[in-house]
């Protein structure tokens, strides 16, 4: 049986208050002014029947009034919690981590998708500060944001590593106004974006990477040559470049074949790997030429390291049997910041002297 509502209630109680009214005036009459039967005087004629309907219609019509308001508010809280019933099972059935916090970044919300994350319940988080579960840095880096939404009213997004999991996420902050138009709190939504960061990252590496070596490729190469020749002018300290041809490859390609041209091409780039540090520039860029640039590396630090090539070099044809020996010319420039000139500009000296150093083999 349904429950009756508000408006019901007063629909009743207005009808109940001019039926008591209508009873209460003829008692009245009847006992002051009128002698004869009681129910004449309950159902009068003339002025005094059109005085107790008026009277009665008044609260009749007063009761509909506010029985409709009643309903009408009624209606009106049965939409808003239909709303918010909505809104929460949208919240909670997202993959993206929704949660709320105040200006003092204390949690006072968390959806189901961002409990499961932190590994946390309702009673562990509510009210309890961001710093209780992150690192002074993630910290220090959100309350920025939050001041950041406090103080213009508008959303904030921005992508954030997190130090938990290590993944990215893009965390768009937006603001909560209370009644008052005031902000009170924050809510955050924080999408998992790392596939499209890991993959971001994939195409990025692709076009500075050579395919074949995994060495830089030439603009790889070039983009940190640059980078290297403004740290070099601003800190006054000079780099030095080394170019490396890889001799006789179109003998190997033409007598071999190109399988075992590109076998012979990995063989160098190796070669350089195991000379060079992870931090130095290494570059094939070209078919068979070479780029190093060494980090903070002396002159003496050159000798030595040309030396090393042509051991590893000589070592790797003693211990491989192949058909033909791996021959590699360079030349050596230094770029010196108080003469400043291109990357290609250096590439040009370096090639000069790479084939001086190819001559003098050939005809030793």
């Amino acid at each position: 049986m349904k429950r009756p509502g508000k408006q019901d209630t007063i629909l009743l109680l207005s009808f109940g208050m001019a039926t008591v009214f209508w009873t209460a005036d003829a008692l009245v009459d009847y006992l002051i002014h009128f002698d004869g039967p009681f129910m004449d005087i309950l159902l009068p004629e003339g002025e005094e029947l059109a005085f107790r309907l008026l009277v009665c219609a008044s609260f009749l019509s007063f009761g509909l009034l506010i029985s409709k308001l009643f309903a009408k508010q009624e209606l009106t809280e049965a939409d808003l919690r239909a709303s918010e019933a909505k809104y929460r099972s949208l919240v909670e059935s997202t993959e993206d981590s929704i949660y709320l916090v105040d200006m003092q970044c204390r949690y006072l919300y968390m959806n189901k998708k961002h409990q499961d994350r932190m590994g946390l319940t309702e009673k562990e988080y509510m009210g309890r500060p961001y710093s209780d579960f992150h690192t002074p840095e993630e910290t220090r880096d959100f309350m920025e944001k939050v001041k950041m939404v406090f103080e213009t009213g508008g959303s904030v997004q921005h992508e954030h590593r997190s130090r938990r999991d290590n993944r990215y996420f893009l965390r768009t902050l937006s603001p909560v106004r209370g009644d008052d138009w005031e902000i009170t709190a924050i809510t955050v939504v924080s999408k998992d974006i790392t596939d499209r960061k890991e993959l971001e990252e994939k195409l990025n590496s692709m076009l500075i990477t050579d395919e074949l070596t995994g060495l830089y490729n030439r603009r790889g190469f070039f983009a940190l040559a640059q980078q290297q020749l403004k740290i070099a002018s601003r800190t006054n300290r000079g780099v030095f470049l080394l170019y490396a041809d890889l001799d006789s490859l179109k003998y190997i390609n033409d007598t071999f074949g190109h399988t075992e041209g590109d076998r012979a091409l990995m063989d160098t780039a190796d070669i350089f790997r195991g000379i060079y540090r992870d931090s130095d520039i290494i570059a094939r860029i070209g078919g068979d030429e070479f780029a190093i640039i060494p980090m903070d590396t002396s002159e003496t630090d050159m000798a030595l390291i040309t030396g090393r090539l042509e051991q590893s070099v000589e070592k790797f044809n003693s211990a491989n049997d192949r058909k033909y020996r791996l021959s590699i010319s360079y030349g050596i420039v230094y770029y010196n910041p108080e003469f400043p000139c291109t990357i290609d500009e250096l590439l040009i000296k370096a090639d000069r002297l790479m084939y001086e150093n190819k001559r003098n083999k050939q005809n030793s």
